[in-house]
């Protein structure tokens, strides 16, 4: 159980550590965090936006994010802890399902913490967004159902675990919506047509497809009762239309992105000869792999109607595949090539770009300060970047003559330290600037204490959680008397429509301005 231990001391210090330290960053976290507060707060079941709920957007983040909320307080911490749970646990979905099918632990912490690793699945789990939890189910269904289908009989044990598959896609479905069962479906079936075991499509998918529905019956009749609750659920699903309007080649490009920085081990895994992987891909859980992977990622491309960080579901099977091409690798007695290579040209990457990043953050120039105007990162960044790239890859290069495990634990000590040195140097107030709002907002409050707080769809999550005062949509109407402080963007076009304000505040991107209605 060591390898485990592995993992989990991986996944601390990648995840959770830093996860209290980086602000909350875009529109979609502040949207997340908001709903779940206000849901919290009015006891409702289902996501409320302004006191009202919404019925048509799956609960299930929200649930979980609004647990942890009253488990650990109104903070960052608790608002993006779910997110980072579900890599975790997806993580170990992954090195059990090895453990089951291989009997191989080394094999198994290797493939979870590859996957940990992964530039997109750390994206995802260091932000407060459904996407983790939604790969998360999808992991469990795809994995339980591969064990159920191992079985060549039907028996308790199958029918427990397909049971179970359903169950973990109905989270998915609850939190995303219908690809979370119709991609663990699309890969069921597909692998079931693969084994020709033609027999499962009666016996499997039925089980599973019960399942998955009927925990989520409570919510689907919710949302049929109210035909206008339906209609922005399918808008919201992008049903509108059988193709959508994402570009089809964002989707390989976001799983090619996503493999950094994994992608330097990419060479050993795929350099191990034509005999191995036809005896690699002999194996049953390799097949399943090479199924998860593909058939999501053919999906999105045909009907484009997901975003690219959906694309998060095929990096479970890439793992698997990685992992297994490694040790194929290392079996084969290939510890002194391309490995190797690889990883010095990773750590002279990462030496090279430190002492580059540590004589910038010396010189401190007009230019570089103009930089950081921009940039949403302090000027320690540089310096803690450079440090840690030149800690990591000099630990690598001394590691040259070692052997291959020790210097595969000094790779991935290299990946986790960078996010853990960078994440401290994120300046909240040059990606939601709080600094700003909070400026402009006490001026026009010390004018005005009592005035009603107004803004647009856009700015309504990030000034609620950030002030914590009742905020009215101005798309709605201004007050018909009484005193009103309306918050947007400088150059929205709404103001062109307001009358001339008592008092007016631009702080940064935004504008304040105090109105007067009275009668």
């Amino acid at each position: 159980m060591k390898y485990f231990g592995w993992i989990f001391l991986f996944f601390i210090i990648l995840y959770i550590v830093p996860l209290g330290s980086r602000p909350l960053i875009s529109p979609a976290e502040f949207v997340h965090a908001d709903l779940a507060a206000e849901m919290l707060q009015s006891g409702s079941s289902t996501p409320v936006f302004q006191g009202i709920p919404q019925p048509d957007i799956p609960p299930m983040a929200y649930w979980l994010t609004a647990g942890s909320i009253k488990l650990f307080g109104e903070n960052v911490f608790a608002v993006r802890l779910t997110s980072a749970l579900a890599v975790g646990i997806t993580a170990l979905l992954i090195a059990l399902l090895i453990m089951q099918n291989l009997r191989n632990e080394k094999l198994a912490a290797l493939a979870a913490t590859i996957y940990m690793s992964f530039f997109l699945v750390f994206i995802s789990g260091s932000l407060a967004v459904p996407f983790a939890i939604f790969t998360m189910g999808v992991t469990g269904a795809l994995g339980m159902i591969f064990l159920a289908l191992q079985e060549e009989r039907f028996n308790r044990r199958k029918l427990l675990l397909t049971i179970l598959a359903g169950l973990s896609a109905s989270l998915a479905f609850l939190t995303i919506g219908f690809p979370g069962i119709v991609l663990p479906l699309l890969i069921i079936a597909a692998s079931i047509l693969f084994m020709r075991r033609y027999k499962e499509l009666l016996i499997a998918v039925p089980i599973f497809l019960v399942a998955a529905i009927v925990p989520a019956v409570p919510w689907i009749i919710l949302m049929a009762l109210n035909p206008e609750t339906l209609d922005g659920f399918l808008s919201w699903q992008n049903f509108s239309s059988a193709i959508g309007s994402y570009n089809w080649y964002i989707y390989p490009l976001a799983l090619l992105a996503g493999l950094f920085p994994v992608i330097v081990l990419l060479p050993a895994s795929l350099m191990i000869g034509k005999e191995s992987w036809q005896k690699l891909f002999r194996q049953p859980v390799c097949q399943f792999s090479a199924i998860a992977t593909a058939v999501p990622l053919i999906y999105f491309m045909i009907f484009r109607q997901a975003p690219a960080i959906m694309m998060l579901v095929t990096f479970p099977g890439a793992s698997i595949l990685i992992s297994l091409g490694l040790q194929a690798y290392f079996n084969n007695g290939g510890h002194h090539r391309s490995f190797d290579w690889m990883l010095n040209i990773w750590a002279l990457f990462l030496v090279i770009s430190g002492i580059i990043e540590s004589i910038l953050w010396f010189m401190q120039s007009s230019i570089l300060q103009e930089y950081f105007d921009i940039v949403p990162f302090t000027n320690l960044f540089l310096i803690n970047l450079g440090v840690t790239s030149i800690i990591g890859g000099g630990l690598l290069l001394y590691s040259l003559h070692g052997n291959w495990r020790s210097r595969l634990y000094l790779y991935f000590f290299s990946v986790a330290i960078l996010p853990l040195a960078i994440s401290w140097c994120i300046a909240p107030h040059r990606i939601m600037p709080e600094k700003w709002l909070n400026s402009a907002l006490k001026e026009c409050r010390d004018h005005a204490p009592d005035a009603v707080l107004l803004t647009d769809r856009e700015l309504y999550a990030a000034i609620h959680w950030n002030t914590g005062d009742p905020v009215a949509l101005i798309d709605n109407g201004t007050p018909d008397q009484g005193k009103y402080c309306v918050i947007l963007y400088s150059r929205d076009e709404k103001w062109s429509a307001l009358p001339r304000p008592e008092k007016s505040v631009t702080a940064g991107e935004f504008t304040c301005a105090v109105f007067s209605n009275a009668k």
